[in-house]
């Protein structure tokens, strides 16, 4: 019996991709229930949005999340869960969780999505060691960068 592989995803998307992410999720029936106080919400995040469109991703890390230098994301302690296509419960990591490697030594998460974030490790965390995460098993939650929008300093900082 094989067992199947789960999908790993990265920060690599296309252009088609970040325009999708803009959408509404409202048909002009539903908008036309809403009222003056909702629609104007609706309408300010479209004009924020078209000020501002996607022009990149970072998707949070999470159980089972890879490393660069073959390193994986085991035990991750924040609350935050995602249920995988494959029906599996994974955490999101956080700083301060551990990549553990085949050798048995260890890593901890140092640089994350900042305190605006709680701290979720990130596809692109960097570790103690140098490592860098490179992947997630989870593909749902993302972080959204924006044109003219500048990221937290503590969002994702680089270390020396």
């Amino acid at each position: 019996m094989n067992a199947v592989s789960p999908l790993l995803y990265t920060n690599e998307v296309t252009p088609e991709f970040l325009r999708t992410l803009d959408k509404s999720h409202f048909t002009e029936q539903q908008l036309a229930g809403f009222n003056e106080q909702a629609l104007a919400v609706v309408h300010e995040n479209r004009a924020y949005a078209k000020a501002h469109p996607p022009i990149a991703i970072y998707r949070v890390a999470a159980d089972g999340s890879q490393t660069r230098d073959g390193g994986v994301v085991q035990h991750a302690t924040s609350s935050m869960e995602f249920k995988l296509d494959s029906g599996q419960q994974v955490r999101a990591a956080q700083k301060g969780d551990y990549v553990v490697y085949a050798d048995g030594s260890k890593a901890q998460i140092v640089t994350t999505s900042g305190e605006e974030h709680f701290h979720l490790a990130l596809v692109g965390s960097q570790l103690s060691n140098g490592d860098e995460i490179i992947n997630t098993p989870q593909g749902a939650c993302v972080l959204v960068m924006r044109e003219g929008v500048q990221r937290a300093e503590d969002f994702l900082p680089s270390i020396e």
